[in-house]
This record gives C-alpha cells, structure tokens and sequence, in this order.
C-alpha cells in the first residue's frame, strides 16, 4: 500500500529535485496512484488501462500520466464504489462530469478532489470509466508500485492488460485521421502520447501475435462507435503514414506536421527522464512505420535486424522516397523503412483480417 508521507510536499519535492520536472505534475501522479489504491481497496471490479498504467507496466515510468482509465463491465453499479472511495486518505470528495457523447459509447467520469500540499489549493484526478466487455488477449496482474511512489506491505494489485495488449490498444489511438486521437482539435499532444507510448511499448513487447490479436479486436470496435466507412486496414495505414510525415519532419503530410510538430514540443514537460525532440521522433518513427506494415500484411515483426543489408536498397513507394535522408543519420531507421515499403508495396497481395 502507498504510504502516507507520498501525499506530503516534501516527498513531491524529492521527485522534482530527482527528474527537474513541474511539482504539481508530479504530484498529480503521485496522487492518481492514490486514486487507483483508492478504488482497489474498495472491491471495485476493472481493468486498469491506458497511458497511467504503463507507470505500472514498464519497469521505470518514462510518460508521467495523471488520469485513470479503467474498463469495467456493462451493467456494474459504480456508485456505491465511488462513494466509498471518495472517502479514501487524501481524497476529500468526489464530483462527476457529466459529458454529452458523440457516440454510443457508455462512459462516466469522475473528478475525485484533494487538497495539494504544493499550492493548496483544491485539485482533482480524473477517473475515466469505459463500460464494455474487454477486448483484450491476456490480462494480467501488476502490483501497485512505481519509481514514483513509496509503498509498504501489503501491495495491492490491479488487472491490467500486457505490454502487448496496451500496445495494440495504442496503435488504435495513433492514427488520427481515422480511429485515434483526432487531428485539428487542439490535441496534438495527446496524439504525439500515443506516439511515444507506441515507441515506449514497442522496446519492451515480445510476442507480436498478441499486439496484432488485440488490434484486430479493438479496431472494429473504434470503427463502429465512429460510424465510419473504414477497414482495420485503413486505420494502420493511417497509422502508417502519420508516422512516415513524422520520420520524414513534414516532407510527407506536410500540413500535418505542423500539429505532430507543437505536440512533440508540448509534450516535452511530461517526459519523465527521456530527452524527445522532433529528431529523435524523426529517427524512431520508422519502426512505428515497419510494425504497422507488419500488422497490416500479417507479416512477422522482427525487431533485430542488420541496417546494412539495406543500405543500398531505395524506396518503391514515390513518397516514401523523402525518408532518404534517414540513410546517412540513421541506418537502422531507415532499414525500417525500407522492410515496411517492401512489405506494403512489393505486390498486390489482398489484405488478411
């Protein structure tokens, strides 16, 4: 369990001095951990997801996230959990936020309240509460516990989907124009997230016919609740080509850029330990491009490869041919490059479902 010197100044002070992060940021970390014990200790039945729980997943925190998501299922009376929780060390009350849909997705959301040691002044966490089956392939156990936070016996554990799973569920939030984030309302950085959360899980994932499994159970949902005209196949190759014009730095989508670029800048703060700049976005955006083209031609993923055997290799897509920069600056990224283009665009092989 989190001990209680976690929510005092002093030890939101400590993480400053450790990352040169904004206090409150942290401390709104610090206490969305708080808000996950909060709902565990009260029985509430869920499934743990989004860009917090990978605090929980990867080894060291690189994202800082401040929001709960969590899935639980159709029909559970949340209330009487809520209210229980509210009443949880330091939460002071609770609030929802009533939100008009624009689909027919079922959600509730709640602003659990607390009094901030750093500026006093009343703060909230946010709890997101998606209410559907879980479409993801396995679901696992996590001990609350992070490079954030001081914990003591007994450790409360929450399900939560594998790195492969929340890999699949964020490669449908990062393609804009189709079943992610959207582009053109004021969510850059929200979509530079997912990005970065691609790249995060991409380092740690192993088995890839979980992330495809997962996509391809998610995708479909995300189409229908838009109510768009749209393949999974679609999606990746959005997926695909979002980060092909952030590889390229605005050669390919270049309007486009323009909103991945203020995102990159934007999210720059809310890097926890990690240098990220539109260059290094630029060099490994490929492999974004080569995991896409993989999951779209069913194609295994192979992370390891030799950047030599590609270097005399050039592009067959006509686009695709502003990545040749990347030969020089990044071998690796542009191996990447060139696998994915060989994958998508070497025949007219019909796309597998």
């Amino acid at each position: 369990m989190l001990t209680k010197n976690n929510f005092t100044e002093e030890h939101i002070r400590n993480l400053q001095t450790e990352s040169r992060r904004d206090p409150l940021l942290l401390e709104r970390c610090v206490y969305a951990f708080g808000l996950l014990e909060a709902i565990t200790t009260v029985g509430m039945p869920f499934v743990f997801k989004g860009g917090t729980s990978l605090m929980l997943l990867l080894e060291h925190p690189l994202r800082l996230s401040t929001d709960i998501d969590i899935i639980v299922k159709p029909g559970t009376n949340v209330d009487e959990y809520i209210e229980k929780a509210s009443k949880i060390f330091p939460f002071v009350s609770v609030e929802e936020q009533r939100r008009v849909g624009k689909n027919s997705i079922e959600k509730r959301h709640f602003k659990f309240i607390y009094e901030s040691p750093i500026n006093h002044r009343n703060i909230y966490i946010l709890l997101d509460i998606l209410f559907e089956e879980p479409g993801y392939t396995e679901i696992i156990k996590r001990p609350i516990k992070s490079d954030l936070i001081k914990v003591e016996e007994p450790q409360l554990q929450v399900m939560i989907p594998s790195v492969e799973c929340i890999l699949g569920d964020k490669l449908t939030a990062f393609a804009p124009h189709t079943i992610g984030i959207p582009l053109h309302e004021n969510k850059e950085m929200e979509i530079i997230k997912q990005f970065y959360d691609v790249l995060t899980l991409i380092d740690v994932a192993k088995d890839y016919s979980l992330v495809r499994d997962t996509y391809y159970r998610l995708a479909p949902n995300e189409i229908a609740y838009r109510g768009i005209d749209i393949t999974p196949e679609d999606a990746l190759m959005d997926t695909f080509m979002t980060a092909a014009s952030i590889s390229s730095r605005g050669k390919i989508e270049k309007e486009d850029y323009t909103f991945y670029l203020q995102g990159i800048r934007d999210i720059r703060n809310h890097i926890y330990y990690d240098d990220f700049s539109a260059e290094t976005a630029s060099q490994k955006a490929p492999i974004v491009m080569y995991l896409a083209a993989c999951l779209l031609k069913n194609q295994p993923f192979v992370k390891e490869i030799d950047s030599s055997e590609y270097k005399t290799m050039t592009f067959l897509n006509e686009n695709l041919k502003a990545l040749k920069e990347q030969k020089k600056i990044n071998p690796i990224g542009y191996a990447y490059a060139i696998k994915a283009d060989r994958i998508l665009f070497t025949d007219e092989m019909e796309f597998l479902p």
